[in-house]
């Protein structure tokens, strides 16, 4: 029996519906939502249609990583390293795992063969970055962040690396600033936004230290205490995205050490100056 053009064209339509491109192509719009779950099944039924499809390894590879399977993850990028050894994502998955792991001299060779396969790649130059703050150049991390940042404005990521890389250079308030700009970009992925609050609470915290005095807290006091207030708002919101970050509670905690510092320097309900010093009104 022969099918008519409308049949055939349905055919061709439900093949491309279940091939392995489509299901990665939904992994990875779940990967970009944080949603692993979801990512770890689509890729795994790209992997069902194309047990060698790249990207779909690539992709199941960072969505271990993300959810701190580490063994998974490696497997996943070896396997795609054996397929197709000059596979950008996979050696730079690879080295980011030698980096969490804390073997920086395997990740500078990973990352090196995977910017040798891919010289312009800005995830790969952006691993390198990170690589430089993880070994203590910040500087040279600030640097590197910096061009990316040039090269792709819109992009969150690079602002996220670049705000990080300004604190750890030790200048707070321009990491504020700049977290504060990477959040009013759209379309940032969930996980990168989690993560821009976070920084945020940490720059907030850095920015307050030392301002207040003993002697004149009724003056430096309380913008210390709005700074921290809006770093307790920081978390909060990094909360609400429900993305799990492993360093939020510390940062949490964080917060509540400078909080008790300042108040133990500047306690609250005690009379300031000003109102020690104010005659009484008449009665």
């Amino acid at each position: 029996m022969r099918r008519g053009r409308g049949g055939a064209v349905f055919g061709v339509l439900l093949a491309l519906g279940c091939s392995a491109d489509h299901h990665t192509h939904k992994g990875e719009v779940a990967l970009e939502a944080h949603q692993l779950a979801a990512a770890e099944q689509s890729f795994r039924s790209a992997l069902d249609r194309d047990p060698r499809h790249v990207p779909a390894l690539a992709g199941l590879g960072w969505t271990y990583h993300l959810a701190g399977q580490r063994g998974a993850a490696r497997s996943a990028f070896a396997r795609c390293v054996d397929l197709a050894p000059e596979s950008v994502e996979c050696l730079r998955g690879l080295g980011s795992l030698a980096l969490a792991d804390g073997q920086p001299g395997v990740a500078r060779d990973l990352l090196g063969r995977a910017r040798a396969a891919g010289p312009d790649d800005p995830k790969v130059l952006a691993s390198l970055a990170l690589l430089d703050m993880t070994v203590g150049d910040a500087a040279s991390a600030r640097t590197r962040y910096d061009e990316l940042v040039r090269r792709f404005p819109e992009d969150a990521v690079y602002r996220l690396g670049l705000a990080e890389a300004t604190l750890r250079v030790g200048d707070a308030t321009a990491a504020i600033e700049l977290a504060e700009a990477a959040l009013q970009l759209t379309d940032t992925p969930v996980r990168y936004q989690a993560m821009l609050w976070q920084l945020m609470a940490r720059a907030l915290v850095a920015a307050s230290g030392g301002r207040e005095d003993p002697e004149r807290c009724d003056e430096t006091a309380p913008p210390v205490r709005a700074w921290l207030d809006a770093a307790d708002s920081a978390v909060a919101q990094a909360e609400a995205l429900a993305v799990g970050l492993p360093d939020l509670p510390a940062v949490k905690r964080q917060v509540l050490r400078r909080r008790s510092i300042l108040d133990e320097a500047c306690p609250q309900g005690v009379p300031t100056a000003s109102e020690v010093l104010a005659p009484e009104s008449s009665p």
